[in-house]
């Protein structure tokens, strides 16, 4: 698992650095993952409950997810 910084990018709750995290598609029948991408991700605000939805709210409209 990747943590690299991304340049500059600061989390829209909280303002700490994002980091990459990977996520793995894979399609049916298929050994191996067949994409893996990477999210900006904010270690802090993903785990804390009470923010959780406000946080997936604001990444959505920044990256328009």
């Amino acid at each position: 698992m990747t943590s690299e910084l991304l340049h500059g990018d600061l989390c829209p709750v909280c303002s700490r650095p994002l980091t990459l995290r990977p996520t793995v598609v894979v399609r049916s029948n298929v050994p191996y993952p067949t994409r893996t991408d990477y999210l900006p991700h904010c270690t802090v605000c993903a785990n804390d409950l009470p923010n959780v939805q406000r946080w997936n709210d604001l990444m959505n409209d920044r990256y328009g997810l």
